[in-house]
């Protein structure tokens, strides 16, 4: 051996012991590590609770209200999207999914298991006469994700679904019969990946500090002073002060008055220590965590700290929950459904979501009113813009054209 390879040798450093089997064990946790539960879709639905069910539950009832629009296209401008009657099947279809579900908790639902497992199957099934079954959809239902296993091809991507609801023998689908909507996922691009599971450790945090806190209840309360004196005192005496003092001061009108001591006592009141200040803020840093993973700003969720500003508060959390939560969405789910449900009904058909941004209004009333000036639309077309019925006058259907324009002022 040379010279170097022994000083290399004592340089390097000597590998860690391994514990002996008995001695690991003592150390070994008894329970499952913080987000055992990230890749189970059945516990991650079992964590809508706390905070995590204030802020899907916000998103899920914000993305319920809004109606999609479904169009035939005839080109890229926006006046080329031409709605579809109420009549038509596809708008039929999405106003009354099944007679059990509305078009409300259609939405609602696909968002809550979008939020929580990353995942959401719709079962198409189809429009049948009789015992024939017609190629069209006939409604639309709801598939609870741990019930879906996707079988993946080389091929087609996606050979079927396996759907295996408890207590009943598992049933593969065709993959034209179930819609699959879903959060994307770098990791795995068949199953979605969710805002939960990315912020798995901060719920199971939060959770235990939840269940910490009711343990202290269970408990019982702390005292509110403590009486402390050199003397050693009997029991009699003790219970005889903690009678009186309960007495005298139990109740809110009694709190105010004077407190006098004998035997040397003297009183001082119970504070937190600083380990049990951090404690409380943890409370608060898991909480401020899980909504910012789910972006879903504190005022939305009922949390306002500065009252001083009420509606500025509420006016710009409400923008940047819409614009920057709700509306991408929105956005995924109608692309998704314009590429397998729209696309039944012709090459054409889609399905979007119009902008549900609350400044969305009133930039929309300073278009018309600069459009109608500067005569780029009529008057009818700002009304057909927004759902009213144009006017039967025929001046109505020519632009208003600015004076140095027309020689004229020209007016309705």
């Amino acid at each position: 051996m040379s010279l170097f390879t022994r000083w290399f040798k004592a340089l390097k450093p000597a590998p860690p012991k391994v514990a002996p089997p008995r001695v690991a064990s003592v150390f070994t946790p008894p329970y499952p590590t913080a987000g055992w539960w990230r890749d189970d879709p059945t516990e991650q639905l079992r964590n809508y609770r706390s905070w995590v069910y204030a802020a899907v539950n916000a998103i899920a009832q914000e993305a319920a209200r809004h109606k999609p629009f479904l169009y035939l296209n005839t080109g890229q401008a926006e006046h080329e999207q031409i709605p579809l009657p109420h009549t038509h099947p596809l708008c039929r279809l999405l106003d009354r999914p099944n007679p059990w579900l509305t078009p409300w908790e259609l939405w609602y639902l696909t968002i809550v298991y979008l939020e929580l497992t990353g995942n959401c199957f719709w079962y198409i099934a189809s429009q049948s006469v009789g015992t024939v079954r017609l190629g069209t959809p006939g409604e639309i239902w709801i598939i609870p994700t741990p019930w879906v296993k996707i079988i993946p091809d080389r091929t087609q991507f996606v050979k079927a679904y396996e759907v295996a609801a408890p207590g009943v023998p598992a049933e593969t689908f065709p993959p034209d019969e179930v819609i699959h909507l879903k959060y994307p996922n770098p990791l795995d691009p068949h199953y979605g990946l969710s805002p939960l599971q990315a912020n798995a450790i901060s719920v199971d945090a939060n959770t235990e500090l939840l269940r910490s806190r009711y343990q202290t209840f269970v408990a019982g309360q702390r005292p509110g002073m403590v009486l402390y004196t050199e003397q050693t005192l009997h029991d009699t005496t003790v219970t005889r002060l903690e009678e009186k003092i309960t007495a005298k001061f139990a109740g809110r009108d009694n709190w105010h008055r004077p407190l006098i001591l004998e035997q040397g006592l003297k009183a001082s009141p119970w504070t937190l220590t600083p380990a049990e200040m951090d404690y409380l803020n943890s409370s608060k840093m898991t909480r401020d965590e899980i909504l910012a993973v789910f972006r879903v700003p504190p005022p939305i969720t009922g949390i306002v700290e500065n009252m001083g500003l009420g509606a500025d508060i509420w006016f710009g959390a409400r923008v940047m929950f819409c614009e920057g939560t709700i509306q991408p969405k929105l956005d995924l789910i109608g692309q998704t459904l314009t590429r397998d449900l729209a696309s039944r009904y012709g090459p054409d058909v889609g399905v979007y979501f119009p902008d549900c941004s609350p400044r969305n209004l009133d930039q929309r009333r300073k278009d018309d009113e600069l459009d109608a000036k500067l005569g780029l639309r009529t008057y009818n077309e700002i009304r057909k813009s927004r759902g009213l019925q144009p006017f039967p006058d025929p001046r109505f259907d020519q632009p208003i054209l600015p004076k140095e324009l027309s020689g004229e002022v020209s007016s309705p």
